[in-house]
């Protein structure tokens, strides 16, 4: 990265002077009439302390705002993210996004908020290089060799939103399994009303977090079931909501947005379907979820719900076994909202009553 005044640096040779002057004692020292800022050396304290994980559980996870997100980022953590991510092209017949982007006229600026591997991103940027994308999250575990029109940031989106030029008026935001990364999600949604140039979309792609079934009601005691609700007590209790997902439409609305659309999958918990493609779905689910489990309850369950670490090992037992069983026939609900900020005054949408709000659910076949 440049000096924030972008001039080259200055050699040693361009200075004039003798050692012997500038240590002699009864020398003064001048100060400079224009002093520089210390961005330069904050910049550079930032960039090492950020690669100085926090180590706890046996697990690592972010320094930059250490604490403020309760899942690691360790390598276990990052390969499990990778094969969610694989799971998700699958879900969506392999598109990276619903909304409405166009080829003929790519939107100018994306940014995708809490990018982890930065894989949504960069194959983003494969698919419209015209764009330039930024992914931000609080850990810096995005690979080095990018495609030219994408850039990582590290940053904290429960903060206030950058000033610069690239964060205004967005063409597309995307937020994807942010579910315990954010504090406000209403916030959130305006600040990305807010933000989006008219016309512009907003898309989330979230797990529910909880289970369900077609076959009667999976009982309070399963324990799988179990865990999911004392997630979601713990997510409350640290101010991470887990449990707002269902209502994301809702806050669309709210916001201002238009052309509200609302696609809702069933990812079954493993490989009890009787199709091939949902079989193989959740046989990928399970395993990612199965693997996922130490580090979702670590933090979460310690801080929160005052458990130890053995003891969450030793919950994590029946919790396994339940997700296994497919006698239940149990699914998890994948929401997929996405929206877009009015073009002009009295723009409702193309529905002419206004009410262009879609909903639909669905099982891949």
């Amino acid at each position: 990265m440049e000096p924030r005044g972008g001039g080259a640096a200055e050699s040693p040779d361009s200075f004039e002077f003798t050692y012997e002057f500038y240590l002699d004692y009864s020398a003064r020292i001048e100060a400079d009439p224009n002093p520089a800022n210390n961005d330069r050396l904050e910049t550079a304290s930032l960039t090492e302390s950020i690669f100085e994980y926090h180590r706890q559980y046996g697990r690592t996870y972010h320094a930059y705002r250490a604490g403020s997100y309760y899942v690691p980022n360790d390598p276990i953590e990052l390969e499990r993210v990778d094969s969610q991510y694989e799971i998700l092209k699958i879900l969506l017949d392999g598109r990276l996004y619903l909304a409405p982007l166009s080829h003929e006229n790519p939107p100018r600026k994306i940014i995708d908020f809490a990018t982890g591997t930065g894989r949504w991103a960069i194959e983003m940027a494969d698919e419209f290089p015209q764009s330039q994308i930024i992914g931000t999250d609080l850990s810096p575990i995005q690979p080095q060799l990018v495609p030219p029109n994408v850039r990582f940031e590290i940053d904290d989106g429960n903060e206030e939103w950058q000033t610069g030029s690239d964060w205004f008026d967005i063409d597309y935001i995307h937020f994807r399994v942010t579910i315990a990364a954010w504090s406000d999600w209403p916030w959130m949604i305006r600040t990305s009303f807010e933000r989006l140039r008219p016309g512009g979309w907003l898309e989330m792609q979230e797990p529910d977090c909880d289970i369900d079934t077609d076959d009667g009601e999976i009982t309070a005691d399963n324990a799988l079931k179990r865990w999911f609700a004392d997630l979601r007590h713990a997510g409350v209790l640290a101010n991470r909501p887990v449990h707002i997902i269902p209502d994301l439409k809702q806050m669309f609305i709210e916001a201002g947005f238009v052309d509200v659309h609302e696609k809702v999958y069933k990812i079954p918990l493993n490989g009890w379907p009787r199709s091939n493609k949902l079989k193989r779905i959740g046989e990928m689910w399970q395993r990612s979820l199965g693997e996922g489990l130490p580090g979702f309850s670590y933090a979460f369950f310690d801080r929160w719900l005052n458990m130890r670490k053995e003891e969450i090992e030793v919950a994590l037992v029946d919790v396994r076994n339940a997700l296994a069983d497919q006698r239940t026939h149990a699914y998890e609900r994948f929401y997929v909202v996405w929206g877009r900020k009015p073009e002009y005054p009295g723009d409702l949408g193309t529905n002419p009553n206004g009410q262009s709000i879609y909903s639909e659910e669905t099982i891949l076949e």
